[in-house]
């Protein structure tokens, strides 16, 4: 007959659903590999909630509960979840225990959506100011963003509401409320007081204090010995005294083209900061195919297969990519999230190295792109001749390259991470 489940794991990640035949339901609760502690039946008042319009018949039936089950403790009520509708927990997260196996068929439910949430976490960042939220529609800078949203909504799938502040003021608004919070998410700069010493108000809750560091550091020497390196989180996995969380990508590993490729190639880098000094280079890249860019005209060469296009809009960035052979990095800005558009819109990126490394760890813009998916990344070596740099584009305009999203910036993947560092 019809079943309604609902399991919640130690961490207060719930999953319901409903299933026809019971092996189903099941299936999916062995699938899961993470260590869920109660399962209710349809008859518990409590959960009829969960129970769809095509079951509504049967929910006065009795449905006999599986033998591992005890029915007695669901009449009793001790194997019912408690309700928290509405409300937060305070106090230290519940331990995960099992973060070892990645569930690619696992079932992300976002607590926001009907207020289950059951603890919150503070976020505040500079990309969380508001002066910053508007530059990036704009055309700014926009990486650390795409972390920290990718953060929220993980942190959702796990029952944890974050609340985001956009000024100093708001957050010190808050300083007396910091005992409300079960994480605290601030990054290189936002953790300082005057004087670079951490800010009074939390001195109390450094244990449950990660920094969003979206390239990586050796800290400071005022905050090391109160919050650790390894809750230092980085956008990739560069700097090795640091922890990998970065981001997710909503989108399936292999997608088909869609949109006809032209022999065309983008230019990484909207400010035209990153051009200085690289005429030369754009005007032999214009030499082979057409060129496009974000950064103003003034800031590329006159040539007639060399175009400035403006800021765009994210859905027709991913366009453009997906219509272009490549994406061409100028070696700066590092490590943002372009080049993997790139390469999951079926583009080729092609990786400026460095003879030495920049921030003590990057021997190209993007390491992580060429470790992750090294057949849609070809190397050159930004400060030699333009024999390599043309040699890629070649290979770049020959090819006929799958969109692959690397297997670290899927879902599964992500929610591992995030929960072994909560862990």
């Amino acid at each position: 007959g019809g079943l309604v489940y609902r399991y919640e794991n130690e961490a207060g990640y719930v999953k319901s659903g409903a299933a026809g035949p019971f092996g189903d339901a099941l299936r999916l609760f062995l699938a899961s590999n993470i260590s869920y502690q109660k399962i209710v039946e349809t008859e518990d008042p409590e959960y009829r909630m969960f129970v769809p319009e095509s079951h509504s018949k049967q929910k006065n039936s009795k449905l006999s509960a599986p033998d591992w089950i005890d029915e007695d403790k669901v009449r009793k009520g001790e194997n019912r979840s408690q309700k928290r509708k509405g409300k937060h927990k305070k106090g230290k997260l519940a331990p995960v225990k099992d973060v070892t196996a990645v569930d690619e068929l696992e079932v992300f439910t976002d607590c926001r959506k009907n207020q289950e949430c059951k603890y919150k976490a503070l976020i505040f960042t500079m990309d969380s100011l508001k002066s910053r939220v508007d530059e990036s529609k704009m055309g700014g800078a926009s990486g650390e963003m795409t972390i920290r949203f990718s953060l929220q909504q993980g942190l959702s799938f796990l029952g944890i509401e974050a609340i985001v502040f956009r000024s100093d003021k708001e957050f010190e608004a808050h300083a007396s409320k910091m005992h409300e919070y079960s994480l605290i998410f601030l990054d290189p700069w936002t953790w300082a007081a005057r004087g670079w010493v951490l800010k009074p108000f939390l001195r109390d809750h450094t244990k449950k204090i990660f920094l969003l560091d979206f390239f990586g550091s050796d800290g400071h020497k005022n905050l090391n010995d109160l919050v650790p390196l390894s809750h230092h989180l980085t956008a990739y996995p560069v700097n090795p005294t640091n922890t990998f969380l970065g981001y997710f990508i909503e989108q399936k590993e292999d997608k088909p083209l869609s949109l006809k490729k032209m022999d065309r190639g983008v230019v990484w880098g909207k400010d035209s900061k990153y051009y200085h000094n690289r005429k030369d280079m754009l005007l032999k890249m214009a030499s082979k195919c057409e060129i496009v860019s974000t950064a103003p005209e003034s800031a590329l060469p006159k040539h007639p297969n060399i175009t400035s296009i403006g800021h765009l809009k994210p859905e027709d960035w991913i366009e453009l990519l997906e219509t272009s052979k490549f994406l061409v990095g100028l070696g700066d800005p590092l490590v943002g999230p372009s080049a993997i558009d790139a390469i999951s819109s079926g583009a080729m990126y092609i990786n400026p190295t460095f003879k030495t490394p920049k921030l003590a760890y990057y021997k190209s813009q993007h390491p992580f792109a060429k470790t992750s998916v090294p057949e849609s990344v070809c190397d050159f070596n930004i400060e030699g001749s333009s024999s390599e740099l043309l040699a890629c584009i070649d290979r770049a305009l020959k090819s006929k390259l799958s969109p692959r999203v690397p297997k670290e910036l899927m879902l599964p993947s992500y929610m591992k991470r995030l929960r072994e560092i909560l862990s």
